[in-house]
Order: C-alpha cells, then structure tokens, then sequence
C-alpha cells in the first residue's frame, strides 16, 4: 500500500498512548489534537491487528466527530478498507470507495483507493452488475484523457478485445509496455487483465518482474492475482518475492499467495515469517497466514505465536488466530499470559495474551482470567485481565472484579477494579459501590466509588449519597456529593441539601450547598431558598 504505516501494538500500544496523553499537561487546543490523533491511532491499530469490524466502527466515530480535520480523508479510507473485508457484499465497499473518490479527486489517497474501487468493479461486472462495468468504463475514459496517442490506442485496444481479437489486442498492448511513459505502461496493464489468458498471465508475470517503476510492478502484481487458479502464479510469485527490492511490493506479492488455494503457500508463507531478513516482512507474513484456510496454517500460526523471532510477530500471530474458527486458542492464550519468564518480551506478550482473551467468545475465557487475577504475580498483567473481564463481562467476571475492587492491599488494581465494574454494573446495583466507598482505605478508589454512585443516578441515588455525606468528612468529597444531589430534582435531596446550606461546619460547603438549590429550579428547591431566608 501506498502509505504504509508500522504495525502497533493494537489494544495495549492505544491504551498506553491514551493514558500518556492524560498525563501530560497541555493546553486545551493541544488536548483535543491528542484526543483527535489518539482517536485515529485507534483505528490504524485494529486495520494492523486485522480486526476490521472494530476498524470500520473505529473510522466511522471518527469521521462523525471530526468531519473536517485533515485525518478525515485516511479515516475515510480505512473506512472503505475495513468494508471491503468485513464483507461479502462488494456492492457495499464498491460505493464506499466511489463516495471517498468523489469527495477526495485529488487527495494523497486516490491511487490506492482507485485499485481497489477498480478491482471491486471487475468483480461487480462479472456477476452481472451493471454498476461494475459502468464504473470499468468510467476509468477508462478517465484514463483516456491523459495522453492523446495513449488515447486511441487503447481505444483500439478495447475495441479489438470486444470483437475476440485478444492475439492482437496483446501484441498491441506488449508495444505500450516499451513506452517510456509509466502512465502508458500501467494503463496497458489495466487492459491486460480483461484477457485473463495464460499468454496475457505470461506477459504480467514479465512485467512484474522487470519492469523499472514499482507502480507498475505493483499494478501487473494486482493482475497476476486474479489468476488464482493457475498453477504457475504461486512460483511466478516467490519468484518475484525473491528478487523484489521494494519492500511494499513484497508485501503485496505475500497477500497475493496467501489468496491461492494450494497445499504448499503455508509453508511459503512460514518459511518468509522464520526465516525472511526484513522483520517488517516476517510480520506481514505472519498475518497474511490468517488469510490461508487450512489446518497447516493454524498450526504455524500456534507455533509462530510462542517461537516466532519478534514480539511483533508473536503478537500477530495471537490475533491472526483469533479471527479463525478452526482452532481452540484458549489453551495457548492461558499459557502465555500465566507464563513465568522474567524478560522484557515475556511480560509484553503476557498482556498482550490477556487481552487477547477478552475477543474471545467463549465460557472458559472468564476461569482463565479469574487465575490470571488470582495467581499472577505481575501488577500489570493482572490489571490486564481485570480490564479484559470487564470487555468480556457475565456474571463470573463480575463477582471476581467486586473481590479485587474491596482489596485492601493493592490499590492499584483496587482502582482497575472500580472503574471496570462502571461499565458492568446496573444503575439499581450502584449500592455496591457504596459498599467500596464505606471500606476501601484507598483515597482514590473511594472516589472513583462515588463517581460510580454519581454517574447512576436516579431518585434512588438521593438516599445513598445522604448516607455518604453524613459519614464523610472529606470538604472537598463532601462537596462533590452536593453537587451530585443538585441533579437529583427529589424532595428528598431538597432536604438534605437544604440541612447542608443551614448547618454544615464548612462555610463553603453551606454556600455549595446554597448554589446547588439554586441549580436545581424546582418548587420545593425554591421553597428551601425562601425558608433559608427567613431563617438568617
């Protein structure tokens, strides 16, 4: 691909980003260009982990909160990307890219979104769609009006395939391959492959091969591979792989075998992952093994997954699995993330393993969690595997958070805990958290307690934070908690804080307390306004 961008590490790498970005101080324009760039490294994260689901998801939130900004054209792309492979319906990634070539003609994007929007077309047109050779007819046109000379010819050479000349139409197209305008030679290419024949087949294969600018290489590449069920394209491949120097060209050449249905592209695939000097490449290879159906390749994948050279490529492989239906992934997962090995890698792909748990739907997911909870000895690991149970949720997930939520001694994980269970929890269950706020010995998780509380809401929260603000003696907790009572429009939370504005011991709080009746507008608030009147 055109612009390609290194691989991170998809959920850990985003949350570690997010959490720097919280850290750091920064004004309020800076806030929102990290919040926007940390937005978008999201979404490349789940294109290079090949969740593509997530991505499309990802670019669509995107797009809706930043319209305008200057990344909207990439998040527009990935969009279409993430389409075209979360899908059977071409028809649908067909319009995305049309919609994205139509509001961007002239972006830094178009070539890579107008092969893709071609090659959608070529299979719209084979199935009969009339939107597909619509489209093919509409490229050709564009491409016409670039050079005159280039022009006719392929006219001419378009006519001569309609009329069944295809001898003739490649002898033309071969004398278009000798020109020394890339344009000319690509667009040949283009025409090249609505011949599909082995000759045409032998033609691309030359090209690829020795033609001098790696557009063109890419572009006769992209052709070779529609011949999938010849059996010289698989070696015509390695050997291309094998002399290319473009490292982008390699990388298209490996998804291009891994399309083949033959016995022997795992082993290919396996052999450049082991063995290939460029690490880059080994990992494109890694997951270009996701796209090979066949036991032999889940079985690589396992083993790359704990033997491969790079964390990059252990990494992949745990998530190119993942995506697959013909392998039980649980057992190995569980034995990475309780692994005991003290270096730097083990522990990345510790987390990394526990995480990957979470995308896992299955029942035995939550047990192994639970044990990665119970008997790690790694903080963030176990942290991991609290944020993991909380994507993954049920009730087991729960009652192991709670546990880890009311721990005394780490609060760290306390604090994980809390947060994780805001996501879980019902509004009518918030009285837990007030359990926590009641027990913890942790200033910070008592608070994130009472941020759960607050943020349930309701008249039946009126009560609780009553509770709260009798029993604490925190100023600035208590006046939070006054606050939360303004949003609260019950006689009940009128009362109390109509009790703080007349007799707190905080002069501050009374006033709090006074602005927050006040906030609130309603017939009995007013009436406390008017009795704290009469009353001074």
């Amino acid at each position: 691909m055109q612009h390609d961008i290194r691989r991170f590490g998809g959920r850990v790498a985003c949350l570690v980003l997010v959490a720097l970005l919280a850290a750091a101080p920064a004004r309020s324009g800076d806030k929102e260009t990290a919040k926007r760039d940390a937005d978008y490294e999201k979404i490349r994260d789940y294109v290079y982990d090949e969740r593509y689901e997530q991505a499309r998801a990802a670019a669509q939130a995107f797009l809706k909160k930043y319209p305008l900004d200057q990344l909207a054209q990439e998040a527009s792309f990935w969009s279409c990307w993430a389409t075209e492979r979360t899908s059977e319906d071409y028809a649908k990634a067909f319009e995305c890219y049309r919609a994205f070539l139509q509001t961007y003609p002239t972006g830094k994007w178009v070539d890579d979104a107008t092969m893709e929007y071609a090659k959608l077309a070529k299979r719209l047109a084979k199935a009969g769609d009339p939107r597909g050779k619509a489209a093919l007819e509409s490229l050709r046109a564009a491409e016409n009006e670039s050079e005159e000379d280039a022009d006719f010819k392929l006219a001419v050479l378009y006519a001569l395939i309609d009329s069944g000349d295809d001898e003739l139409a490649r002898q033309s197209i071969n004398e278009l391959l000798k020109s020394p305008d890339a344009d000319v030679r690509r667009r040949a290419i283009f025409v090249l492959g609505d011949i599909e024949d082995p000759a045409s087949l032998d033609l691309l294969i030359g090209v690829a091969q020795t033609d001098p600018d790696p557009d063109v290489r890419r572009h006769a590449i992209y052709a070779i591979s529609e011949y999938e069920d010849d059996p010289k394209v698989v070696d015509a491949m390695v050997a291309i792989m094998k002399s290319e120097k473009d490292p982008d060209i390699r990388r298209h050449v490996l998804y291009a075998i891994a399309e083949v249905d033959r016995p022997d592209v795992t082993q290919i695939l396996v052999d450049v992952a082991m063995k290939d000097p460029d690490v880059d490449l080994r990992t494109a290879a890694t997951y270009a093994l996701a796209e090979v159906e066949s036991p032999a390749a889940a079985k690589a994948l396992e083993k790359l997954a704990t033997d491969a050279p790079s964390f990059d490529m252990k990494r992949a492989a745990l998530y190119a699995l993942i995506e697959r239906d013909d392998t039980d992934i649980v057992p190995l997962l569980k034995k990475l993330a309780l692994s005991k090995d003290k270096s730097a890698e083990a522990a990345e792909l510790r987390r990394a393993a526990v995480y990957a748990l979470a995308e896992v739907d299955e029942p035995s997911v939550v047990a192994v969690l639970n044990e990665v909870v119970k008997t790690s000895d790694d903080p963030e690991v176990r942290k991991a595997a609290f944020y993991a149970l909380a994507e993954h949720g049920g009730p087991a997930a729960v009652d192991a958070l709670k546990v880890a939520a009311l721990d005394t001694k780490n609060e760290e994980l306390a604090l994980a805990a809390v947060w994780s269970l805001s996501d879980l929890l019902e509004d009518e269950e918030s009285g837990f958290f007030m359990e926590v706020y009641g027990k913890s010995p942790f200033e910070e998780v008592r608070r994130a307690a009472l941020h759960c509380v607050i943020d349930a809401g309701g008249e039946a929260t009126a009560p609780a934070l009553g509770a709260m603000l009798e029993a604490e003696s925190d100023n600035d907790q208590r006046r939070m908690i006054v606050w939360a009572l303004s949003d609260i429009e019950t006689d009940e939370s009128v009362a109390i804080l109509a009790k703080v504005a007349k007799s707190d011991p905080s002069r501050e709080t009374r006033r709090i307390a006074v602005q927050a009746l006040g906030a609130m507008g309603t017939p009995a608030a007013k009436q406390a306004l008017r009795d704290l009147l009469k009353d001074e």
